[in-house]
């Protein structure tokens, strides 16, 4: 934690780091086929809008689409 108060040109820049941050988890949320709520709640974040979703937690691996189909790819690559 900064000692001194950040200035608004500091808030700025940290605040266009977390909204690039959540346009790259995004991303990789898609590739995966993370649920709907994780994709809206990371895309809302990324344009600097208010999140429509109080959370995406609890999220379970199963929950996503590449974990999910894992055994069936397996099982046709066999």
């Amino acid at each position: 934690m900064a000692t001194e108060p950040e200035t608004l040109d500091t808030l700025r820049r940290r605040v266009e780091a977390l909204e690039r941050v959540c346009a790259e988890a995004y991303q990789l949320a898609g590739v995966i086929g993370a649920p709907v709520r994780v994709l809206d709640n990371l895309a809302a974040a990324a344009d600097g809008l208010p999140l429509p979703h109080d959370s995406f937690l609890p999220i379970a691996l199963e929950d996503c689409d590449a974990v999910r189909e894992r055994p069936v790819r397996l099982g046709h690559a066999r």
